[in-house]
């Protein structure tokens, strides 16, 4: 804030004055400190003051209930007729209870009670609509008392936020306020965040985030491990019929305290079975973003120093813009220009020597990124100071348009900014990008943009990315390279280093590159072909499961990561993979990855509750590389076993060596609920400090296993053909390719595949938890006088699920001079009675054959 308070009159003299113009395109001139916004300075230096007493006062706040039993309040000054910040410090209670099944079950996991009830005694709120007002009608006159321990508390929250978890409340309380000004906010969707400091579970935060699709988010930070337990979260109250929000604090239809602790769930109280659609989905995109151009400079240490340039069409009036940025990057300088593009879609945003003006340097070092053109900008992102370790910044910047911008109007936005992007690895002379999605500007409302990317890097060094390679020079031991993605894309990344290019010489569609550093592994000839083989053997594959190919060429590159990550016409593949993991483990992680190119790089999801498509289908894509592309059904059923062990909460123990390879380690599983952690479409939000891997067991492995469930109930049996499960991902990969897809549509083009409603099955397994454990009691005896010489009959008991819960098993017969035979039993009931008649005595009776239920089995 130093830095900030003694720029902010000569930052404000500048903005009076008008727009500044660059001297030179290089990026060696004297920088001005940046402008400052006046709203934010003026919300940080003003302190709270006192405005009253509230006792027994009450206020909604969504489906929340706020109870302000007795204490005293404390208000910020009013800011273009809002008051943006207020204190309360005295008695107080939080209520409010799930919407559905699915968040109450989360809600149950993470505070062992049935509802929030949370006694508090100290409560911060950044506002930005009338709620203020609210609190401040409720207050009576009283004596004035602790407002030195209201503003203390203020900047301790204020400080502990950015420190703990890179949250800057007064930033986006400016931005709202700028989006106000505009016209731009939708009547009771104003921002709010309130951190409550309860008796039970320290500091709560409770937010109303108009710009997220799921606006209501309650959490709890864990500094220690920085995992956030989401309590719950959901759609706005706006977003549905008024009684909706007046029932929201009635409390369940049954009385938990009436049943058994085994029979509570959310569906038990009374509480629908899937979180709820919104009547009125109310949210809207604010801006386009058809184009961003990167310049950016690399130097030995992985060094940044980057210019960009964002094409922006306001889909809403707009008066600020607040965009995503990398906490390892520091923004010095903003821009602002008129479209000059017109209808030439190749014209640059940044400026280039044939754009500048007669009078300016044309004098370009090779090595710097272009500086910025035209009039410079107030904006705000702070940073947090740190002792022994790198500077970390708020991962927004805020920006203040020098006018209110009408939907249609484009503008081009040019950001400058800098820092310690990519790591230099000195053992290995690798370098690894720390942040591969938000190295480059991003607003949260734009789910594709065209980028154009210039790179300036040493001579020594390459640069792999995807799309079109448009120029790849050398100018003073610099290497200028170019790569432009043609289309939109929803991301795209790079990677840096003394690499070497391969290209797949054989005719390939698509086409296939590899970019690796000759020194590691992936380089020995007999490594890098079997992982072309993997390529080009998985593609050839998906395409037939799941249609054409979705983008031109494919480039992959080795990175010395422990993971992999897929992006449009590129994967990063760890160094791992190219002869450090196990065979099998190998070709499931590099199938894994190439499956991405359909499931999240060619398809993007909706939100955060429809991703465990992405990557549960991309998981058993690489499961069906191994039984159809190497042909190996023993892996494969490996691979499908070890995901149900884990699953299960069995994996810890009595997992052979060979299931290790392809589930998760005891060490990780120790830590996990399996199963019972919550429905996958919780999504990131399984991850908690209590489970915190099991995003990845349950998107990953349970998502897979989904498929798993589906083909086995559409193949035939007898020849084991999958035709109509191939049908049923074709179909849906064909109508969404370039698009969102949605857990809803999914289930939809399963519903017309089957001829049926599967709303039951989705019901179960998408936003369930239960797993069925079946006790299996089957025998053969002879008959006599009978068309079938045997019978398998017995029954089969079902636990641990619900009532209605329903699946159908197969069971498969062996015999001796006879072809094997599967029947599929409807286990529907808490206990099933079977009776099949069989040709001959079968050798061997295999229940649940293919591990095709995702169950327990118990003779």
């Amino acid at each position: 804030m130093f830095l900030i308070r003694t720029v902010i009159w000569a930052g404000l003299l500048v903005l009076w004055l008008g727009a500044t113009t660059s001297a030179s395109m290089g990026g060696n001139e004297e920088k001005d400190p940046p402008l400052v916004l006046p709203r934010y300075e003026t919300l940080r230096d003003a302190p709270v003051s006192h405005a009253g007493q509230i006792q027994d006062g009450h206020l909604r706040l969504d489906r929340f209930g706020l109870e302000l039993t007795d204490g005293h309040l404390y208000l910020a000054p009013t800011i273009d007729g809002t008051i943006p910040i207020a204190v309360f410090l005295g008695d107080g209670r939080l209520k409010a209870y799930p919407p559905d099944a699915v968040e109450y079950h989360q809600l149950e996991k993470l505070s062992d009670e049935h509802h929030v009830d949370e006694r508090f005694e100290r409560l911060v709120l950044w506002l930005t609509d009338d709620t203020a007002k609210e609190l401040q009608a409720l207050a009576t006159p009283a004596r004035e008392e602790d407002t030195d321990d209201a503003n203390d508390l203020l900047k301790e929250r204020r400080e502990d936020r950015l420190k703990q978890q890179l949250d800057n409340p007064d930033s986006r309380v400016v931005a709202e306020l700028l989006r106000r000004e505009a016209g731009g906010r939708p009547e009771g969707r104003a921002f709010l965040l309130a951190d409550i400091d309860t008796r039970e579970h320290d500091w709560l935060t409770l937010i109303i985030e108009p710009t997220d699709l799921e606006e209501v988010s309650l959490y709890k930070h864990h500094a220690r491990r920085r995992l956030v337990d989401w309590w719950m979260r959901f759609d706005h109250a706006s977003d549905y019929e008024p009684s909706y929000t007046e029932s929201a604090l009635d409390g369940f239809r049954v009385d938990p305290e009436s049943l058994d602790d085994d029979d509570i769930t959310g569906v038990a109280l009374g509480l629908p079975s899937r979180p709820l659609e919104p009547d009125h989905e109310r949210w809207a995109p604010r801006l386009a973003i058809p184009r961003t151009d990167v310049d950016l400079a690399l130097d030995d240490d992985g060094d940044a120093n980057v210019s960009a340039a964002l094409l922006i069409e306001p889909l809403e009036p707009t008066r600020g813009v607040r965009l995503q940025i990398s906490p390892v990057l520091e923004v010095t300088d903003v821009r602002w220009r008129a479209d000059t593009t017109g209808d030439n879609a190749d014209a640059p945003l940044l400026p280039t020597i044939e754009t500048l003006d007669d009078h300016v340097e044309k004098e370009v070092a090779p090595d710097e990124p272009v500086s910025l053109t035209g009039e410079r900008l107030p904006f705000v992102q702070e940073k947090n100071n740190r002792f022994f370790e790198d500077d970390q910044f708020e991962p927004w910047v805020t920006i203040e348009l020098p006018h209110i911008v009408q939907p249609g109007e484009r503008f081009i936005l040019a950001i400058a900014y800098e820092g310690e992007l990519v790591e230099r690895l000195r053992q290995t002379e690798d370098f690894r990008l720390k942040d591969t999605l938000t190295w480059r500007p991003r607003h949260p409302d734009v789910r594709a943009t065209e980028l154009d990317l210039t790179f300036r890097i040493p001579e020594r060094y390459r640069i792999a990315s995807a799309g079109a390679l448009m120029n790849d020079a050398v100018q003073d031991k610099t290497r200028i390279v170019r790569w432009s993605t043609g289309t939109p894309v929803r991301s795209m990344a790079f990677h840096y280093g003394r690499l070497e290019r391969h290209t797949v010489e054989e005719a390939t569609s698509p086409r296939l590159a590899i970019y690796a550093n000759r020194h590691h592994q992936g380089f020995a000839p007999g490594n890098r072909e079997k992982t072309i083989a993997d390529l080009t053997d998985s593609i050839a594959l998906f395409t037939d499961y799941f249609g054409p190919f979705p983008f031109p060429s494919l480039l992959l590159t080795e990175t010395p990561t422990r993971h992999g990550q897929a992006f449009p016409g590129l994967v990063l593949l760890t160094y791992q993979t190219f002869g450090e993991l196990y065979t099998g483990e190998a070709e499931l992680f590099r199938a894994h990855e190439v499956a991405h190119q359909w499931w999240g790089a060619g398809i993007n999801w909706e939100g955060y509750r429809d991703q465990w498509m992405s990557e549960g289908f991309a998981h058993y894509a690489a499961a069906l590389y191994a039984l159809k592309g190497l042909d190996k059904p023993e892996q494969f059923e490996n691979m499908i076993n070890a995901w149900r062990l884990d699953v299960l909460g069995e994996g810890q123990v009595g997992q052979g060596l060979g299931l290790k390879h392809y589930g998760y380690s005891p060490q990780l599983l120790v830590d996990s609920d399996g199963h019972d952690s919550g429905a996958l479409v919780m999504g990131y939000r399984l991850n908690s400090s209590e489970t915190p891997f099991d995003y990845r067991i349950l998107v990953y492995e349970k998502g897979a296993y989904i498929l798993h469930m589906l083909r086995s109930m559409l193949i035939d049996h007898e020849t084991g053909d999958d035709n109509r499960f191939r049908t049923l991902m074709r179909q849906f990969a064909t109508d969404h390719v370039g698009g969102m897809m949605t857990t809803r549509s999914f289930e939809l083009a399963v519903e017309q595949t089957f001829g049926e409603p599967m709303g039951w099955f989705f019901d179960q397994w998408v936003y369930g938890v239960e797993v069925p454990t079946y006790h299996v009691e089957l025998d053969v005896s002879p008959l006599v006088d009978h068309a079938s010489p045997f019978m398998l009959h017995g029954r089969v008991r079902q636990e641990n699920v619900s009532t209605g819960f329903k699946m159908p098993v197969p069971v498969r017969l062996t015999f001796d001079d006879r072809p094997a035979l599967t029947h599929q039993i409807w286990i529907d009931a808490n206990e099933v009675h079977v009776e099949i008649p069989l040709p001959a005595r079968p050798q061997r009776i295999e229940f649940n054959a293919g591990h095709a239920v995702l169950a327990k089995i118990r003779d």
